[in-house]
Parts: structure tokens; sequence; C-alpha cells
């Protein structure tokens, strides 16, 4: 009963403060807290605009300005080097050029708390399109902040560091990197025909990956993120490794055999990995600790399966309850797929 009288006296003193904004701006209308300051939501309209034509050899987005304000991003080969916008007036971004990096902020930042009773929040959509000249290579390129979807396209780049907490959709077609640092927590990402080299994918995220060749990186796929390996994929030095927890437990290497007996019995999958017609070069190693790894028509001179307790199937030889298959193993090109109650497959 205390708990509810003190919730009831909190809404009332919400509703008191609202009030006395509502009257301080002569009625009731949508106010935002820059700080401690009180200012109007302004309206805004659908504006296009292109910026200055410069080179740059680097792009860099600031971090926290408008940081939730949805917006499509797209980076990608073009004629010239160019930068334009299309969406809501009130979140255009801020271009700025300084010793050739083309530096980008997002839109309108508030800091604290918004009251937006007249939903005066932008309902137009916005996108941000920078391109970059055929053969030209850039030296970094570095993107954070939450949008709906990005996408590069056509680029060569010497380091690439994206990172996004919240955002629909990441695709990479025919990008090029000499270093890779991807974290992002999205619905899913896609990279085709891509060559992405030295560095790490770390994602929240189905995985999607076709052609190209990802060499010396490590993939990490958290929660229930599915990965797809497929159309020729050269898979060079690194690894992949698939969502380590159980219903927020995480399942060690070391555990006994009871609690991963535990965790079959009362758990489905909580990752899967599928890869049809990839490459594999050197050691290359794939960790799915309770779901289920499929491999078919892979390039490779030898495989390990090793299992603690659940399922290997290697062509025609099988496992039920644990333990290790070899297929000419001693070889240069070797995939090992390890788990710990899941299913390994090869066919």
């Amino acid at each position: 009963m205390k708990k509810i009288f003190k919730a009831g006296w909190v809404i009332l003193a919400l509703g008191a403060v609202l009030a006395i904004v509502g009257a301080a701006f002569n009625g009731v209308k949508a106010v935002e807290f820059n700080g401690f300051k009180v200012q109007t939501v302004k309206k805004d309209t659908a504006i296009t605009k292109t910026y200055a034509k410069k080179e740059f050899e680097c792009i860099e987005f600031v971090n926290g300005s408008g940081y939730f304000v949805p917006m499509e991003l797209e980076i990608k080969q073009g004629q010239d080097y160019s930068v334009s916008y299309s969406g809501s007036s009130r979140f255009e971004p801020k271009i700025d050029y300084q010793n050739g990096t083309l530096k980008v902020a997002r839109g309108q930042e508030m800091h604290g708390f918004s009251f937006d009773l007249n939903n005066y929040r932008s309902k137009i959509d916005s996108k941000l399109i920078i391109t970059v000249p055929e053969n030209v290579k850039l030296s970094f390129v570095k993107v954070n902040g939450n949008y709906n979807n990005i996408k590069l396209e056509k680029l060569n780049i010497a380091t690439l560091e994206l990172e996004a907490n919240s955002s629909e959709k990441l695709s990479l077609n025919e990008v090029t990197t000499e270093r890779t640092d991807i974290d992002m927590n999205t619905d899913e990402v896609t990279l085709t025909n891509s060559k992405l080299n030295n560095g790490e994918l770390s994602l929240v995220a189905d995985l999607v990956v076709s052609g190209g060749e990802l060499t010396n990186i490590n993939v990490k796929v958290d929660s229930e993120g599915r990965v797809y390996y497929k159309d020729g994929l050269v898979l060079n030095g690194g690894g992949t490794q698939l969502a380590d927890e159980v219903y927020g437990y995480e399942s060690d290497d070391d555990n006994d055999a009871d609690n991963d007996s535990d965790y079959a019995d009362n758990s489905e999958p909580n990752a899967e990995l599928d890869a049809d017609t990839i490459t594999i070069k050197g050691k290359y190693e794939i960790k799915n600790n309770t779901g289920v790894t499929r491999i078919m028509n892979a390039t490779v001179q030898g495989y390990r399966l090793t299992n603690k307790h659940g399922k290997n199937n290697l062509h025609d030889q099988q496992q039920t309850n644990g333990g290790t298959l070899e297929e000419n193993a001693d070889q240069a090109d070797v995939l090992t797929l390890s788990s710990q109650t899941g299913e390994n497959t090869v066919k």
C-alpha cells in the first residue's frame, strides 16, 4: 500500500510539472528538455540538401549527436565525392570537412527528457548518402549510432569501424578492408562478395555471408542469431563462435557432464550455423556449444568434429553421445567443429 501511495505522489508531481511547462508555453505543447532548458518541439518539414563538394579520405560520425534519430545511411562508390541528405529538417546532420576527414554530426542533439505530447516527432523518412569516386581508397571509416539501415557498397577501406546498439540491417556489398571492427546489435547483417581482413565481427544478429572472403576475422554471434555461409565464401584464418548462453547462464567448456546434460535436456539449440559451398584455408574452427552446425559441399582437405555429449555426423561416420571424429585431420586445411551438447554434421 505504501508503494502505491508513493507512486501516486510521483504521478501527481509529474502532472504538476507538465501543467507548469504547458502554462509557460501558452498551453499544452510538445516540449523538450535540453539540459535544464525547456524548449518547444518545432514541427519539421521534408528537405533535400546537397552539401559542398570536397575531397576526403576519411569518414567519421561524431558520437552522440542525434543518436536515436531514425535514418538510412548509405556510403557507396559514385562518379564523384558527394554528400546529400533528404528527410526531416529538424534532424538534418551537420557536415564538416577537417584535414581530409568528412565529419558528420547526427542532427539535433537533446539531453535529458522529452515530453512530446502532440507527437511532434518526425514521421519523415530520412536518408544520408555519401559517395566516393571509383578507385579511391578510404583510409578510415568510423560509423556509430543507431540507424534504420546501414549500407556500404563498392568501397575500398583501410580501416573500417562500425558500431550500433540498435539498428535494423547492415549490408556490405563488394567492400574490401584491411582492418575490420564491426560491433552491431541489429536484426540482420549481410555481407555479399566482400573481402574483410584482420579483425572481428561481434554481432547480436542473423549473419548471412555470400561469396567473398573473411581473412583472419573472428566472428562472434550472440543471443539466438543464426549464421549462413554460402556461395563460394572463403574462410581463411580466424574462426566463428556462436552464442554461449542458455537461458541467461554461460556455458563453459570446463562445466561438468551433469550441467551439460541438464542443458541438453531442458533447452532447444540456441544457435545454428549452415554452410553450403564454402572453401576453408588453413585451420578454421566453428564453435557452437548447444546448437546445430551443418556443413555441405565444402572445399577443404580435412575435418575434425568434437562433441562433449551431443551428436557428430561426418559423412558415413556417426556418434550419438559425444566423442571425436576425424578425416584427414593432419592436412594443412582443416575445418574443426566443436560442440558441447549440440550437433555437428558434415555432408
